[in-house]
């Protein structure tokens, strides 16, 4: 989540797997981030332009191949009249982008080459002539350098893909049992590589924990965690619920 200095509140997510709820899933996101912005005190007219960018690994709209990028507003359904300009959505497809010019002068198009993982001299280039590229892969890189961010983003990867191995591998009760297992795991690991034998105690906590939906819940936010009481807020928020 960011914020601009006029105040617009933007959120951003990469998908990189089909979760087939994609627009109620985006609405219900960007309707927190609305909502959460009048606190005790203020007015409506207080409410911010609030936009959601969604980065998708796979193609969801089918009609068109090569249109990668759609933008979605609240309109009169007749004569396309703006209700407000509160509401904006976006969706990228990286997928649809595999044959885009290797040096584009347009910025949405470049960040969606570095985004697609293009290396070496090609994207140097695009970089010279687009700073904000520039500064991102200059923070990628010194993220890869850290061993303890690289080693917990390797975590995170292989939650991910244990996920997916869980379900595709098991039936009915055998895939939601091992979809939990791979959750439970997949969260212990991460607790254990950055706060070591202080998260112990939270370890038993997470393996009492089988409900899909709380596991999901911290999965999604728990790398965020930066001390070992984030942590337990995380998990016992999730539990609770």
């Amino acid at each position: 989540m960011a914020e601009t200095e006029e105040g617009v509140i933007i959120n951003i997510e990469i998908q990189v797997t089909n979760e087939y709820d994609i627009p109620k899933r985006t609405l219900y996101y960007w309707s927190g981030l609305y909502h959460d912005q009048l606190t005790e005190g203020k007015k409506f007219k207080d409410l911010h332009k609030t936009i959601a960018i969604n980065i998708l690994d796979f193609i969801w709209f089918k009609d068109d191949n090569e249109r990668y990028h759609r933008t979605f507003h609240t309109r009169e359904d007749s004569t396309g009249e703006l209700l407000n300009e509160d509401l904006e959505i976006h969706f990228l497809e990286k997928k649809k982008v595999t044959d885009i010019e290797r040096t584009p002068e347009d910025p949405l198009k470049s960040w969606m080459v570095y985004l697609n993982n293009l290396e070496g001299k090609e994207m140097e280039a695009i970089a010279v002539n687009n700073p904000p590229i520039k500064k991102a892969m200059s923070i990628e890189d010194a993220f890869m350098r850290n061993k303890q961010e690289r080693r917990i983003y390797e975590l995170r990867e292989k939650a991910r893909l244990d996920e997916i191995s869980a379900l595709e591998g098991s039936e009915a009760k055998g895939r939601a049992e091992g979809k939990a297992e791979a959750s439970q795991d997949a969260i212990c690991k991460f607790l254990d590589a950055r706060f070591g034998s202080t998260s112990h105690a939270l370890q038993k906590q997470v393996k009492q924990i089988d409900d899909l939906e709380s596991l999901g819940k911290i999965v999604n936010t728990i790398f965020t965690a930066n001390s070992i009481k984030e942590a337990k807020a995380v998990i016992n928020n999730a539990a609770s619920n």
